[in-house]
């Protein structure tokens, strides 16, 4: 699978805003826009961050792109821990339960779409291999206020350092990758 900006090609896809990068220091976007309550700007890295957890084996990698149906993927995703997701996006970007799981549908369904828009058959190993290049760039556009480490019982993801950029935070990310990435 060819090199992509994940955020960029699912918000592309469903023809949303700009999903904005969250400052490391203040935690707010970058460019203090209003757009981090955006339901788009949330629900992307959400759903992604998801895929993410769901992809650091192969099985469960491949399992996720044979899925029929969005609703069976959000259950895949987020588990008994759904709900919680749902009504933490929902509060964060003051819109209903319904609307946040709608959004978070055509989300999996972009991300699908994405994912296999070049290539005919993507494998578990080729999942696993992308989100774990993709891990750095999908939380850097996460807001904190979500509280997705907590909600997902990985306090890594809502660790600041992972939205550093710079020549050291870029080799401490790429050091993070071997240890992260699957056998």
């Amino acid at each position: 699978m060819a090199s992509i900006d994940i955020i960029e090609e699912v918000r592309n896809y469903i023809g949303s805003k700009p999903v904005p990068k969250i400052d490391p220091n203040t935690q707010a976007p970058n460019d203090n826009s209003s757009l981090t309550r955006d339901i788009s700007s949330s629900v992307i890295p959400v759903v992604l961050v998801g895929f993410y957890k769901n992809t650091r084996n192969e099985k469960d990698a491949g399992e996720l792109m044979d899925e029929k149906g969005n609703n069976a993927t959000l259950e895949h995703l987020f588990g008994d821990k759904r709900s919680e997701i749902i009504g933490s996006v929902a509060q964060h970007t003051d819109v209903s339960e319904a609307y946040v799981e709608s959004e978070m549908k055509n989300v999996v369904s972009a991300v699908k779409e994405v994912l296999a828009k070049d290539n005919k058959h993507v494998d578990g190993k080729t999942l696993s291999n992308l989100f774990t290049d993709q891990r750095s760039n999908i939380l850097k556009h996460l807001p904190a206020e979500l509280n997705m480490g907590e909600l997902m019982k990985d306090s890594s993801i809502d660790d600041r350092t992972n939205k550093m950029e710079g020549p050291m935070s870029g080799m401490m990310h790429t050091i993070e990758k071997v240890f992260s990435s699957t056998k």
